[in-house]
């Protein structure tokens, strides 16, 4: 995880773990499960507001498990 702000590099961070499946908005981790789907920690800076994504540690495997992503090598 990060302990600065890759923009203004405070370190008044706060997060919120939260499901990557909403109800009414897109499916932003496809392919991780229906029933318990990858989660994200979302970080903000408290100085500039800039918004981190991370996939949860634990939910990183169901990501890797996931025919819906591939390699971004396979872009060149």
């Amino acid at each position: 995880m990060i302990s600065n702000c890759q923009v203004c590099d405070s370190e008044n961070l706060i997060f919120a773990d939260t499901g990557a499946n909403g109800g009414y908005g897109p499916e932003l981790l496809p392919g991780t499960g229906v029933f318990k789907p990858a989660r994200f920690r979302i970080v903000v800076c408290e100085k500039c507001g800039f918004v981190h994504f991370f996939v949860i540690p634990e939910d990183l495997d169901k990501v890797k498990k996931s025919r819906r992503f591939r390699s971004i090598n396979e872009l060149r």
